[in-house]
């Protein structure tokens, strides 16, 4: 007798995976946990294989979940493009491209990758979503983004992934009208001075308190910015000066909305390119990872 892949179970296990608990999934789905623990034996039953193994209280993927939850990826990868296609009344089949770019990169550089994205592949709809790396790393994992943009790895399992190194520059210290004489005797002017930095998670925030106590620096902490856009434009109202890597403050120098104090010499950020290793490779991820850089 044929078996029926039922999808309402393939859903609750991709969404079990994705939490990585009963009792989470239970809250995102509004099902008991009870009703959800019954739907997942079944789906295994009718698998004839152990999806989730327990390990600190967490439900992990055995390797038959990794594969089902590859498949179940696609499947409902397909499904949201085919409602796309119909819901739009076009027959003109366009794949969804998910772009991922940690927050705090500058739009600059989120809207290069875009641009490149499409310029590969004209039948994709290119989606871009910005989040702090750790998210970026878990929708990666889950196949919930196609590639991700990162200038942090901290806490990154590598596991089955593709890391590229796309660019490294230099970090240096920019500040509004009000700021620019403290480009004469920088570093030391900048003792006391009013700063806008990365939240407390960010590796760029660490290396920038390191500088400044090598360097025997004082500051004042007015704000804790992740996003790009927010930190200029408070830093362009004189709010407090803020960090920025070279190429990112280039426009608001020439407009003259920005001033260059100076360059930390031992502060840079390095940005790679995540993906999840498949064995169906998309072709704009390949192009990406050989030809994208910063």
């Amino acid at each position: 007798m044929n078996k029926w892949l039922n999808y309402h179970h393939l859903l609750y296990f991709k969404v079990i995976a994705s939490e990585g608990s009963i009792a989470d999934a239970s809250k995102r789905l509004l099902i008991g946990q009870s009703a959800l623990s019954t739907q997942l034996k079944k789906l295994e039953e009718s698998l004839g294989q152990k999806l989730f193994e327990r390990k600190n209280k967490r439900l992990i993927l055995t390797e038959a979940g990794r594969v089902a939850l590859e498949y179940a990826d696609d499947i409902f990868k397909k499904g949201e493009e085919f409602l796309q296609v119909f819901n739009q009344q076009s027959l003109s089949t366009k794949s969804l491209y998910r772009i991922g770019v940690v927050a705090s990169a500058p739009k600059v550089v989120a809207c290069t990758i875009m641009q490149m994205a499409k310029k590969f592949s004209d039948n994709s709809v290119i989606s871009m979503r910005e989040d702090p790396p750790d998210e970026l790393f878990k929708k990666i994992a889950t196949h919930d983004l196609d590639i991700a943009l990162t200038n942090n790895l901290t806490l990154l399992e590598k596991n089955d992934l593709e890391i590229k190194q796309v660019g490294t520059t230099q970090v240096s210290i920019y500040g509004s009208k009000k700021y620019k004489n403290l480009s004469k005797n920088f570093p030391n002017s900048l003792n006391g001075s009013e700063f806008i930095l990365p939240t407390i998670h960010s590796k760029l925030r660490y290396d920038l308190e390191h500088s400044f106590r090598s360097m025997g620096i004082q500051y004042h902490l007015v704000a804790e910015v992740q996003d790009a856009s927010v930190k200029k434009t408070m830093g362009i109202e004189g709010i407090g000066l803020i960090s920025l890597p070279d190429f990112a403050a280039k426009p608001y120098i020439k407009e003259g909305k920005l001033f260059k104090i100076g360059s930390l010499k031992d502060v840079r950020e390095d940005y790679w390119l995540i993906s999840k290793k498949r064995k169906i490779k998309s072709p704009i991820t390949e192009k990406l990872l050989t030809d994208f850089k910063i």
